[in-house]
């Protein structure tokens, strides 16, 4: 913790409040990394001049979130802890954009055969969104990497008109009906500028990635999914303990 940051009894924010602030942002921006300890109660507490309650009101709003954990013996130590919510739509991306009245667009970005573990993979990268008036606003980046043993022939398919799960379940008697995803965040990058457009203010885009299966628990799929700034993402609980989610552009497309 540098002495540069000091809290403001001035500020309407609370003393716990100014001091979780500064660090999750320290956090965040990578002042603290991964597996490092944050400074101690002790040390927090005679920086500030504030009592050691004020310090642990501020870190456990950082464990609630999940950027810390504290560790006996150790520490105070960050971590950022892995959301494994299901926020998949096994009807497609098809399915998902006439649902919102859109016009679904598919551009192919990469669709080869690579030598994966097993055997023969079909790797397929695609920017996925939807029709505009002057062009199409891609909603995400989307790559798809399946069996050839199991799938074979699906190199053949062109899936910049036609639904990949469509194209399972029709072809191959195969549905996909489960997933188990983890998000994290992607960083900008040549590709994701190149779908998404120079996004100048955006540190990051929220990314879903891991295996799909089928009703017979087979593995269909590795997948990573990169949504774009203009999706809304919504996650919530079922009774039945599943996390189906729903995205909708925050503006009209």
């Amino acid at each position: 913790m540098t002495a540069e940051f000091a809290l403001d009894p001035k500020d309407p924010a609370p003393l716990y409040a100014q001091l979780y602030r500064d660090l999750r942002q320290r956090i965040l921006d990578g002042g603290y990394a991964e597996g490092e300890a944050i400074p101690s109660e002790t040390v927090l507490r005679d920086l500030h001049g504030i009592t050691r309650s004020t310090v642990r009101h501020a870190v456990s709003l950082l464990v609630s979130e999940g950027l810390v954990r504290q560790i006996r013996g150790k520490g105070t130590i960050v971590s950022y802890t892995p959301i494994n919510h299901s926020i998949w739509n096994f009807g497609g991306f098809t399915d998902f954009t006439r649902s919102l009245n859109e016009k679904p667009v598919t551009e192919i970005l990469t669709q080869e055969i690579q030598e994966g573990p097993s055997g023969p993979q079909l790797r397929l990268v695609r920017a996925r969104g939807v029709a505009t008036d002057q062009h199409p606003t891609f909603l995400n980046l989307d790559t798809s990497v399946l069996d050839l043993r199991r799938f074979p022939g699906l190199e053949a398919f062109s899936f910049d008109r036609l639904s990949l799960y469509q194209v399972l379940r029709e072809h191959y008697g195969v549905a996909p009906v489960r997933s188990e995803l983890t998000l994290s965040v992607a960083l900008p990058s040549e590709l994701t500028r190149k779908v998404f457009g120079q996004l100048p203010d955006v540190p990051g885009f929220i990314c879903a990635s891991g295996d799909v299966y089928s009703s017979d628990d087979e593995l269909v799929e590795h997948t990573s999914v990169v949504y774009s700034p203009v999706l809304e993402m919504r996650v919530g609980t079922s009774w039945n303990g599943t996390t189906p989610a729903q995205a909708k552009p925050r503006r009209s497309v």
